[in-house]
């Protein structure tokens, strides 16, 4: 079979844990070669997955491709050993040897006369070059996460796995260590797949998504199209946030608001401290948004948005709807709200919006 030249996996596994609890693994991913971005709340088995496809875990059932390359097949007896499968990996934690300094490290594992000169070189890559000859205990987190995508770089892999890297760094180390990622998947075409449950990070770095949760993938495809539209069974991994890529139109600072375009839709938010033109991730909880069911025009409300009403979805004590704008609004109100409302599909609705209730998710 021809697997893609990114990841291509179809599995299942039964984990047991020491007090005999159950976990079972059903995954099913196919990917482009770019950032691919695993998504969803701890316990979800993003991980596990992630073990598998690196060979350290055996599915009970299925196939695994990387980068064009089938490396498990269950039913054919294929099971590559993890040196054999050129799967490079980066933990939240760096895991260096501590006796050894950053270039030691990176050259661990090299073969051949040009092993200190490529390790020389991907350290110059990832912006780490005047750190060679400090040890671990001597570099800062984002430092030894540095060292740590240069040992798996350097390595010339033909896909990398990211599990949770940037989890323990500050926001200026993910955003500089997130920006370098971008490039480095770029120049390396090979596919990477970035474990995270931050939905900024997730927007940021991710061409494509999967979302998973309780051990299988509920949903995936371009990350834009994801998050405008996610599935119901998404929804639980993601909560109750509305998630955009907002485009930044123009600022009013004297105002004290921007104008952003959200996909087709106008709308304003808080002061934004990015140039116009920038492509900014925001947050917009569901809870949020009012309805109405005419035009209100003296409000304090920035936006009165008019959409069309495409979904109703009744969860317990409350009702989702989910309303076209065109770009798709998730809206939660109570049973009691959406009864007298009469929330239908089709319906015509304004949503009542502070700017201030969006939020960047970096």
């Amino acid at each position: 079979m021809e697997t893609l030249k990114g990841f291509d996996v179809e599995i299942e596994l039964e984990l047991v844990s020491p007090d005999s609890t159950r976990f079972r693994l059903e995954a099913r991913l196919r990917t482009s070669c770019g950032i691919t971005v695993l998504f969803g709340p701890s316990g979800a088995g993003k991980s596990t997955l992630l073990l598998a496809m690196l060979g350290s875990l055996r599915p009970a059932r299925g196939r695994i491709g990387i980068a064009g390359r089938t490396v498990f097949d269950a039913a054919a007896g294929m099971d590559l050993p993890v040196r054999e499968r050129r799967v490079g990996i980066v933990f939240q934690d760096a895991l260096l040897f501590p006796h050894l300094d950053a270039l030691g490290n990176v050259a661990f594992g090299l073969r051949g006369k040009d092993r200190r000169d490529r390790a020389e070189g991907m350290l110059r890559r990832m912006e780490a070059g005047a750190l060679a000859r400090r040890r671990p205990s001597e570099l800062s987190g984002g430092e030894r996460q540095r060292v740590a995508f240069a040992r798996a770089l350097a390595a010339r892999p033909a896909a990398l796995l990211l599990d949770e890297p940037f989890s323990a760094l500050d926001a200026p180390s993910r955003q500089g260590l997130g920006s370098l990622l971008i490039e480095l998947q770029a120049e390396m075409e090979i596919p990477f797949l970035h474990v995270t449950h931050d939905l900024g990070e997730a927007l940021r770095l991710g061409r494509e998504i999967a979302i998973m949760d309780a051990g299988r993938i509920v949903q995936s495809g371009p990350v834009d199209s994801i998050f405008s539209a996610p599935s119901p069974a998404a929804t639980r991994s993601l909560g109750s946030e509305n998630v955009f890529t907002a485009t930044i139109v123009r600022h009013f600072p004297q105002e004290g608001f921007s104008e952003v375009d959200l996909g087709g839709t106008r709308a304003e938010t808080g002061l934004l401290d990015l140039p116009p033109g920038s492509r900014v991730p925001l947050g917009l909880r569901a809870e949020d948004v009012l309805l109405a069911l005419e035009e209100i025009r003296t409000t304090s409300a920035r936006n009165v948005i008019r959409g069309t009403v495409e979904q109703v979805d009744r969860r317990g004590p409350t009702v989702e709807a989910r309303v076209l704008t065109p770009a798709l609004f998730r809206v939660i109100v109570t049973a009691a709200a959406a009864r007298e409302l009469r929330l239908s599909a089709g319906q015509q609705v304004f949503l009542l919006i502070k700017a201030h209730a969006f939020h960047r998710l970096t």
